[in-house]
């Protein structure tokens, strides 16, 4: 029998390093994601989860460390401050369209329709004929149940569908890995819920994604791996089941107690499971 072939990095991470003036946010980070894996990043507030996903597509620029995405390298410096790329604004553009990003406030253009919301980048940075685009559109508002509301403004939606349109905007760049940035956090209760399956369904379809969220049923849902970050360090990475009901680290164990009741729910299913 031919040995079984393990899906290949399409994230990797090396001795990523950032600070803010004297303050340390990423010390010496490193992480690998394989194609089609579902992380979760978790953390008390400040420990550096955001400003991960924010290196991850050159939103924010480290002082050192290397990341690489489906083999290309997009940033390479070295403890010395030598940038060994010396990539162009376009080159930049370029790659951030490989990391769909979907943030905390939707960030939708009040002027447009939903449709041309979720058009518009792969028409002006993608090259893609409008035609096309529009289709493209139309079939990723359909797979997020917003099909309906393609000539609505954002204004006309509830948060919950403007965070449905937002991943659809993101998805029409065709990334390579879809990162969210605490994607249900600006939502009302009774609006989470939408997004969360919205979700599900992406990570059931095979995206590789990586995840900033205080959801822990959505970790226990969909992630194959949960990060815990601790002061700007990988604190425990392993299975969601291992890092949230068994916590070997004391400031993993302290950030799970806090949610108790969510994880006390859970463990009926996980056993039965």
């Amino acid at each position: 029998m031919p040995a079984s072939i393990e899906p290949a990095d399409i994230l990797s991470i090396d001795h990523l390093n950032l600070r803010y003036g004297n303050r340390q946010i990423l010390r010496d980070i490193s992480l690998s994601v394989r194609q089609g894996e579902v992380v979760v990043l978790l953390g008390a507030s400040g420990c550096g989860k955001t400003s991960l996903l924010r290196s991850i597509n050159l939103l924010t620029q480290p002082q050192s460390g290397r990341i690489t995405i489906g083999g290309e390298a997009i940033f390479d410096r070295s403890e010395q401050g030598v940038d060994r790329l010396r990539l162009g604004a376009k080159q930049i553009e370029r790659i951030r369209a490989r990391t769909g990003m979907v943030f905390q406030q939707f960030n939708l253009f009040p002027h447009m329709s939903v449709l041309r919301n979720v058009a518009e980048a792969p028409v002006i940075v993608g090259g893609m004929t409008r035609d096309q685009a529009e289709q493209e559109a139309r079939d990723l508002l359909l797979q997020l149940g917003m099909e309906a509301h393609a000539e609505k403004r954002p204004a006309q939606l509830s948060g919950g569908q403007q965070q449905r349109v937002a991943i659809a905007r993101a998805l029409a760049m065709k990334p390579a890995v879809m990162l969210f940035d605490e994607p249900t956090s600006a939502l009302d209760p009774e609006l989470v819920g939408e997004v969360l399956r919205a979700m599900v369904a992406l990570a059931r379809s095979g995206m590789t994604m990586v995840i900033v969220t205080h959801e822990l049923g959505l970790a226990f849902e969909i992630a194959d791996r949960v990060v815990f970050l601790d002061g700007g360090e990988i604190a425990a990475d392993g299975p969601p089941a291992e890092i949230l009901l068994a916590p070997k680290h004391p400031r993993v164990a302290s950030f799970v107690a806090r949610f108790h009741e969510s994880i006390d729910m859970l463990k009926p299913f996980l056993e039965t499971a």
